[in-house]
């Protein structure tokens, strides 16, 4: 009967847990239902926001998406540029989010591009481990690179796995 208590008090440990899944998606607006616009489609990203809890006041800090993503993440302002997590990711003083919750036994995990480098990393195609963009935070990334075999082609891929180099070197709709 012991056992049984031990395994009990286990399990239920276990499912009592909460999981936390926060989704970061650039220029999409509240253009869901959940957010009371009546014209989309969304029963699934619904159903999220009704089990859990949509945050439905954040604002950006900062006018690029590198520098509020770094706010959202360490709590504290940044630089304004794109380059804010590398260029202040060992200065950090206090945990960035991921760092505390993994210290609080979560496993943490960035699909996609979470910080401002699609995959977290740095490097001359956005793959090196050794340039974290926020040292000790995730536990892995997640980015399936496709055709273009690495992350730099997720924010400058073209059709065929092209990647943008310069725009100034291609045509016109070809570059934005």
């Amino acid at each position: 009967m012991r056992i049984l208590l031990v395994l009990f008090v286990l399990v239920s440990k276990t499912f009592a847990e909460k999981n936390i899944l926060l989704i970061c998606i650039d220029d999409l607006r509240p253009e869901l239902k959940s957010f009371g616009v009546d014209y989309i489609h969304s029963p699934n990203i619904d159903a999220l926001s009704k089990r859990g809890r949509a945050f439905t006041r954040h604002y950006v800090q900062a006018p690029t998406c590198g520098a509020s993503r770094y706010a959202l993440l360490t709590g504290t302002y940044g630089p304004g540029g794109n380059g804010a997590l590398f260029a202040r990711a060992n200065k950090i003083k206090n945990p960035s989010l991921p760092a505390y919750l993994r210290e609080n036994g979560y496993t943490t995990v960035s699909v996609g591009k979470v910080s401002h480098h699609p995959g977290g990393r740095g490097g001359k195609d956005w793959d090196d481990d050794s340039k974290p963009e926020m040292p000790q935070s995730w536990d892995r990334h997640l980015l399936p690179s496709g055709k273009w075999q690495h992350p730099r082609g997720w924010m400058h891929g073209l059709a065929n796995g092209e990647i943008r180099k310069n725009a100034k070197d291609m045509d016109l709709f070809q570059s934005t």
